[in-house]
């Protein structure tokens, strides 16, 4: 076990007896490890809005001496990523929304709309960045392993992270035919998870703030002893507690409302490597349901220019 999971893992472990103070700094930390590795103890502390003397409050809680101890950790866990995803990551935390793009004169859009818009650009791209890192690609093939061996998938999630579950769902039905969306259509959550167990898993996409319904729908499952793989937003969401495996997304947003981009990305990276691991048997069922949709003639083709038999 590295350095940097091990602290990581401490925090985890400690944060339900921790005061909301400590906790929302604990809190940041898992969510922006980058935040650690690259701020002093005053500068995280003033983007956390907490003094000084938290922070050192919360290492005295977790067993670690200083807190440039801990920052050590996450240091050498930044120079251990690879070179792309580090030099990204200080990018990001260094950048400033450009201001200076040229429009023609005749552009209406005002130049503070560009700049929002630049905004956007940059937060999705840093957003997809930050939830690809080494974590994500471990917890990636966890889950995947988990998925394979499962009797039956349950994919979960509701309001706006309804379209990452569907994505997943849509997909891997092409070439899976055990699994479950529980979209509740016409009030059927129960009916939907009648006999989920031991053997079965349940895939369940929410972010903060985070939907009640998905939350008893999760502990539902847990209860039955069902596997979780939850994507959501931090380490330690309501989800992310019960998990056998945690696929942690970034989701912050210019705008008034969060982002789901990294959600819905990683939903189709897990597709993709699902297919990819699943060999002739994978190719051979997608086949089957491309002639079934062609059946119904689901998709427009292109016949190509017509010819005019009067010419």
């Amino acid at each position: 076990m590295g350095v940097y999971t091990d602290f990581r893992e401490r925090l985890i472990a400690q944060y339900g007896a921790m005061s909301p103070q400590l906790q929302r700094v604990a809190r940041y930390m898992l969510d922006h490890p980058d935040d650690v590795a690259l701020k002093s103890m005053r500068a995280l502390a003033l983007a956390v809005d907490v003094p000084p003397s938290t922070i050192n409050r919360l290492m005295k809680t977790i067993g670690i001496e200083s807190y440039q101890e801990f920052r050590l950790g996450y240091q050498n866990r930044l120079r251990d990523m690879p070179a792309s995803y580090a030099g990204r990551a200080r990018q990001l935390q260094h950048r400033s929304v450009g201001s200076e793009m040229v429009t023609p004169s005749n552009d209406a859009v005002r130049g503070g709309e560009n700049d929002l818009i630049n905004e956007i650009l940059h937060q999705e791209h840093g957003n997809l960045v930050r939830s690809y890192g080494v974590e994500m690609r471990a917890a990636l093939m966890a889950a995947c392993t988990h998925i394979e061996g499962a009797r039956r998938v349950f994919v979960l999630g509701r309001r706006a992270a309804f379209p990452a579950a569907f994505q997943f769902a849509y997909a891997y039905r092409l070439f899976g035919d055990n699994l479950t969306l529980v979209d509740g259509a016409a009030g059927t959550f129960g009916d939907q998870l009648r006999g989920i167990g031991r053997r079965d898993v349940m895939l369940a996409v929410c972010l903060s703030p985070y939907t009640n319904d998905t939350l008893q729908m999760v502990d539902y499952a847990v209860a039955q002893k069902t596997t979780l793989i939850s994507v959501t937003d931090s380490d330690v969401s309501p989800l992310a507690r019960h998990a056998s495996v945690n696929l942690v997304v970034a989701d912050a947003s210019p705008s008034f409302f969060q982002s789901f981009t990294a959600a819905v990305s990683i939903m189709q990276a897990l597709v993709a490597l699902l297919v990819a691991r699943g060999g002739e048997t994978a190719l051979q069922q997608i086949a089957v349901a491309e002639k079934q949709l062609s059946v119904f003639d689901t998709y427009w083709q292109d016949q190509g220019p017509k010819r005019n038999n009067r010419s």
